[in-house]
């Protein structure tokens, strides 16, 4: 990444943090030091997790929040680390009050062996040393080391005390060129990482691209049209599977739907594949379906309104796909794609009305709405891309009149693009993310409905911590919910998952 770059994002930081971004810092770490020096060697579990909270604590534009290293030092993990009170104590007083030379040799023996402290893995006795000296030390969380990666070209890993020091020495370089504190260093290196992406998408980033939760790159209201090999590396698929959906498209039907079980990037797909139809990111617009949507919201209805000296009247007013319909015939040489999301959640036959006989007979065929009494068509230059989880209603009970005229795309749970994913992530614990993935595949069964995607452990930074809270809080309830009737498979799941977590920590 070059300077250039680092600066702009230096200064978006420092913008959205507002003035007090490293005061409010500087004071909260502050009070994690008071807390420790009175607290330490008699740190209950509440005691524990009120550290984990004060480690959080900073301001964002004005507001507290608690979310600094979030997921880091959250509430369940330090609940975790408070579980035995007394091994918690007897860790830490040496990285406290220990010489500097003592705590670090405490640190290096918890990166060689995860068992002194489990659960506090690198972060921990990193931000200790951190709160010691600031000016010193850095702080080991996986976006901040992908951030600084991206910058120095170097590969940073948490294993050992060489390189937890050679980390320290290239970010106090990196601090020092750019003018950075310590308390500013781990969001901006931060906001670097979930810009970092593989040389393909550098320039859809600088273009003001958003990253997902799973880490895949989300696009943004001014980027410029994607090709189909970006949209293609974007989704981790390959070039021939977006050419086929394309030419599918432009050659019939101009409305499809992605379905697949949660978890597998239907969404995410869509509205990718929706940057490459449409002429502009502005020609985009995104519904979300639910059981209380209605031909009113879609189409046109009356609508209540309270006049100047309070008399109620009705008037019409046109839904999304109306408003969309008219702008396209207003650009004919544009192209507009409107994207529904869990189309399957809404009754779609009345949603839809009579707009079964315009999508398929696009152009001149007209027909007078109800309420408005005016003439309406689709027209050619209008694309519908809809999104349907097959875990909570099969694509074969949609009504059969709408079904035969969208094109059906699956987006199946796929071993592949999780390896993709992960070969471009060197810290991503990569067997782990795979292993997780084919346990569960093989005991769900790849064909069934409900079997969970890949996205899932498509996750920054993954480490036995955080797959462990993507199965306890994810995926564990999912499946709980549609196992209701095979406890003991779930158990014995449970028990699996947990194992290959701690043998592949």
């Amino acid at each position: 990444m070059i300077d250039a770059t680092t600066e702009h994002i230096i200064n978006d930081e420092r913008r959205k943090f507002g003035p007090r971004f490293v005061q409010s810092r500087r004071d909260a770490e502050e009070m994690a030091r008071r807390f420790i020096n009175q607290h330490l060697g008699f740190m209950t579990t509440e005691h524990i997790i009120e550290l984990g909270r004060l480690f959080n604590q900073h301001e964002k534009a004005g507001r507290i929040r608690f979310d600094r290293f979030t997921p880091g030092f959250t509430g369940a993990i330090m609940a975790k680390l408070g579980r035995n009170p007394r091994r918690f104590n007897q860790t830490l007083l040496p990285l406290w009050r220990g010489s500097i030379e003592d705590a670090l040799k405490v640190l290096s023996q918890m990166l060689r062996d995860r068992s002194i402290l489990p659960g506090a893995g690198s972060s921990l006795p990193t931000f200790l040393l951190y709160l010691r000296d600031p000016e010193r030390f850095g702080i080991c969380i996986n976006a901040t080391m992908d951030g600084l990666a991206s910058e120095t070209g170097a590969s940073y890993r948490a294993d050992s005390l060489d390189s937890y020091e050679g980390f320290c020495t290239d970010l106090r370089a990196w601090r020092e060129r750019h003018g950075v504190t310590p308390q500013e260093a781990d969001a901006v290196l931060s906001e670097m990482m979930r810009r970092t992406r593989p040389d393909t998408l550098l320039s859809l980033l600088d273009a003001g691209g958003e990253v997902g939760n799973n880490g895949l790159f989300m696009g943004s209201s001014t980027e410029a049209k994607m090709t189909v090999e970006q949209v293609a590396t974007s989704c981790y698929l390959p070039v021939e599977q977006i050419d086929e959906w394309v030419a599918a498209l432009t050659t019939g039907m101009r409305q499809a739907v992605f379905h697949g079980p949660p978890g597998t990037g239907k969404t995410y797909v869509a509205r990718l594949l929706a940057r490459h139809l449409a002429t502009s990111a502005q020609h985009i617009e995104l519904a979300q379906f639910h059981p209380a949507y209605s031909y009113e919201d879609f189409v046109e209805g009356l609508r209540p309104e309270v006049g100047t000296e309070g008399v109620l009247s009705y008037r019409v007013r046109p839904g999304v796909f109306s408003q969309l319909c008219e702008r396209a015939q207003q650009a004919p040489d544009e192209t507009f794609v409107l994207v529904i999301d869990e189309m399957n959640r809404a009754d779609l036959a009345a949603v839809f009305g009579e707009l079964m006989f315009l999508l398929e007979y696009r152009g001149e065929p007209q027909v007078t709405l109800p309420y408005s009494q005016r003439r309406m068509s689709v027209p050619q230059n209008l694309f519908m891309l809809g999104t349907m989880n097959t875990a909570d209603r099969s694509l074969a009970l949609l009504d059969f009149a709408l079904r035969r005229r969208f094109h059906a795309f699956p987006v199946l749970p796929s071993e592949d693009v999780l390896s993709r994913w992960a070969d471009a992530r060197p810290t991503v614990n990569r067997e782990l993310a795979l292993g997780l993935f084919r346990m569960i595949r093989d005991r769900v069964g790849l064909e069934v409905p409900v079997s969970p995607g890949h996205s899932y452990w498509m996750a920054e930074g993954l480490d036995a911590v955080a797959a462990e809270r993507i199965w306890s809080y994810q995926l564990r309830p999912y499946l709980a919910e549609h196992w209701f009737d095979r406890p003991h498979e779930l158990e014995q799941l449970d028990t699996d998952i947990r194992a290959l977590i701690a043998e592949r920590n």
